[in-house]
């Protein structure tokens, strides 16, 4: 019953926030953007699993192209609720100041989760290395998740908010991009599900309202 209590508070927490950020977006005319993906997990044991990921995302209210990526990776659990995670991405990017150009990205992270019942919070720390143009970019990024699974149901509410710190700007403990997400996603089968979301960006200079759409294969 507790964490049935605790997942409806969740459910609440993240639907205040939507709703706070609606006057924002009505108010300060930041752009909209959209990812749309498809994610594919392969388990080869209990704890090795490649991971792959294709995505398009538009920009200028939709209106644009702004990148497409797909990446490969393997997550190996080191202990029942922490893993390892390595990928490499490919991305063909768009901007109205550099054109089309080719980025290819790696990074290396791990994600460690506490679960009690149907509620679930996730910790996750990456470090990101992009090349590009012949310049590069490192990057942490620290997420933190959490989400519910509503008994009888398919759907699992969650909601997150992820920090992005250049590690090459002498202010560290600054962070230039704040990303928080409140979505839903549906567990359609054993093997698939849907996610949809919504996410607010605050970069230093621009904010971004994104909405997007992920479909999952897990096999």
């Amino acid at each position: 019953m507790k964490t049935h209590r605790s997942g409806i508070l969740l459910l609440v927490i993240c639907g205040l926030l939507a709703l706070g950020n609606f006057p924002l977006m009505a108010q300060d005319g930041a752009d909209w953007s959209s990812w749309t993906s498809v994610a594919v997990n392969h388990k080869f044991n209990k704890n090795l699993r490649l991971m792959s990921k294709v995505q398009v995302r538009s920009r200028d209210n939709f209106s644009a192209f702004e990148r497409f990526f797909i990446n490969a990776g393997l997550g190996y659990k080191v202990l029942p609720k922490w893993e390892l995670k390595g990928v490499f991405a490919y991305h063909r990017r768009n901007s109205a100041s550099k054109g089309n150009f080719n980025a290819y990205r790696y990074h290396l992270g791990s994600e460690a989760f506490w679960k009690k019942g149907d509620f679930r919070i996730r910790w996750r720390e990456r470090f990101q290395h992009t090349f590009a143009l012949g310049d590069d970019e490192m990057i942490i990024r620290s997420r933190l998740m959490f989400d519910y699974n509503i008994p009888s149901t398919i759907l699992v509410p969650y909601f997150s908010i992820e920090t992005f710190n250049d590690l090459e700007n002498n202010d560290a403990f600054k962070a230039e991009r704040i990303r928080y997400m409140p979505g839903l996603r549906m567990n359609l089968t054993d093997m698939y599900s849907l996610s949809v979301f919504y996410c607010r960006q605050d970069d230093i200079s621009t904010k971004t309202n994104i909405a997007g759409v992920e479909f999952i294969i897990n096999l």
